[in-house]
């Protein structure tokens, strides 16, 4: 098993994640949040806002994670890819890990049966 971890534009999501479904992805997470570092804030800790709207609101990034069999990443990540490039700086980041086990806590069923 694999994830695939994807930092993409939030207007991107929609059309990545019903792509994604059309694939037959087993499930997908999307999680906002605050990048620091890649070019999207140079220095955390200054004090740049003081209102806590103004600093995070232009942020733009989301994080989605897909756990899939193996025989599944490039099919996924082709689909991202297609989905997300616009050639345009700040399209995105992709990143793959090996996955040892999954374990489905209602039924106890663990590794790609579990998804």
């Amino acid at each position: 098993m694999e994830e695939i971890k994807a930092y993409i534009q939030r207007d991107r999501v929609k059309q990545v994640v019903e792509a994604l479904q059309r694939e037959h992805a087993p499930g997908i997470s999307i999680v906002e949040i605050h990048p620091v570092g890649y070019g999207y804030e140079p220095n955390y800790f200054a004090e740049q806002f003081e209102d806590p709207f103004k600093r995070y609101g232009y942020l733009k990034i989301v994080k989605f994670e897909v756990v899939c069999a193996d025989q599944d990443v490039g099919k996924f990540l082709n689909v991202i890819e297609q989905e997300c490039r616009t050639g345009n700086h700040g399209d995105g980041l992709v990143f793959v890990s090996e996955v040892s086990d999954a374990l489905r806590i209602r039924d106890g069923v663990h590794g790609e049966n579990a998804l």
